[in-house]
């Protein structure tokens, strides 16, 4: 018995290829700025309305043992010349209250109040938010 032959393809290359689709819109450009220095990490801030109306700073910073962070600023209880103590609450966690913000706190914190955290700069505080900010010293 003969087995039945199998039907013949054509070769690859005489097989009809499916073209990919185009784009109608050109591929934005990638801006490459070489510079001598590798560009700062950007500071994480997070914000949200508080239910009882208090103003609210709670920081992320991993300062070590032994070691405070500050707030300076304007504002309820701050100046700019000499910090007050952030409230430690858990390893990294930092908090700083007030119910007397009647406008916005402009503020930097500060490793036991003489390092300034430069990552973070100055912020504003509005009055009635819990802001979280994460500051790298």
């Amino acid at each position: 018995m003969v087995a039945p032959s199998e039907p013949e393809l054509p070769p690859p290359a005489a097989l009809p290829r499916k073209r990919a689709a185009r784009r109608s819109e050109p591929e934005p450009a990638l801006e490459l700025g070489f510079e001598d220095s590798p560009p700062a990490a950007p500071a994480s801030v997070e914000r949200t309305l508080t239910s009882d109306g208090a103003t609210r700073l709670l920081a992320t910073a991993y300062i070590g043992i032994g070691n405070r962070l500050f707030i300076r600023g304007e504002g309820p209880g701050l100046s700019w010349e000499r910090g007050v103590p952030l409230q430690f609450i858990s390893i990294g966690k930092w908090r700083w209250e007030t119910a007397e913000a009647g406008g916005p706190i402009r503020f930097r914190l500060y490793k036991n109040d003489e390092l300034e955290c430069s990552a973070l700069g100055e912020q504003v505080l509005d009055p009635g938010y819990l802001q979280e900010v994460t500051a790298s010293f």
